[in-house]
Formats: C-alpha cells, structure tokens, sequence
C-alpha cells in the first residue's frame, strides 16, 4: 500500500491552484462521494472525538474536491452506478502500488452516453466543527 495519494488539480480556468497534492493514507478515515464532491475525513488527533464519517464526532478536518468533466470549469459528471464513482478511484489507489511511497488517484471516464474524461477540479481542506 502506498504511503501517499497524489491528486492531480487540473482547473485551467484558475492556473494558480493547478498543482499535485499529497495526502497521507494513514490519515484518511472515511471517503464520500455526493453530488460533484468527493469528501474525504481525515482522523481526529489524539484526545478527540473519532470521526467515522461527515456527520459523527466533534471536529474534524474534511479534504473536498470537486470532479469535473472540464479542464476549465466545473461541469458534473454521469455516473450511473457506484463502480465509476469518483471515490473508487481514491480508493484504488490506497491499495495499489505495494511497497510503494506515493499513487495517483487517477480518475476515469464517466458513465454519459459518450463518456468523458474526469478532472480533479478544486482541492479544498476545512475544519469542521459538526463533524
């Protein structure tokens, strides 16, 4: 299993916050993926309340990014089932890569009737205190 997870921020419509990100595997404690967002629940450091997911604990940090099928805006993706899910791909890179230090989530195509590429499009880390 990797150690990171590298995500690849593709907005050409705002240069300046194109960049890789690198987020620790051991810190991530639950995925979700709703709407255009995939959130992702970082562990709560000793001496608070655990997180599980986006509607337990105290506070907790939650890593948001958005997916679109735009290099320059943000446009939904098609997705039909769960196995195109935006998510899956972060969780395939968690299990990929054995041994390794860093894996990409790299995202697919949708489920649209000509499907299109995914982008990591907005990369956003908050800390909320209704965890």
């Amino acid at each position: 299993m990797a150690k990171f997870i590298k995500f690849n921020i593709v907005n050409s419509g705002a240069a300046a916050t194109q960049k890789v990100h690198l987020l620790d595997v051991d810190n991530i404690s639950d995925i979700s993926y709703s709407g255009q967002t995939v959130s992702i629940v970082l562990r709560s450091p000793a001496g608070a309340f655990g997180v599980d997911t986006t509607t337990a604990g105290i506070s907790g940090r939650v890593v948001s990014l958005v997916v679109s099928t735009s290099k320059s805006s943000s446009a939904a993706p098609t997705i039909t089932n769960g196995s195109a899910a935006p998510d899956q791909a972060i969780v395939k890179a968690m299990t990929a890569n054995p041994g390794g230090v860093a894996a990409t989530a790299q995202l697919g195509k949708d489920e649209a009737g000509t499907p299109l590429q995914m982008y990591w499009h907005s990369w956003n880390v908050a800390t909320n205190d209704q965890v």
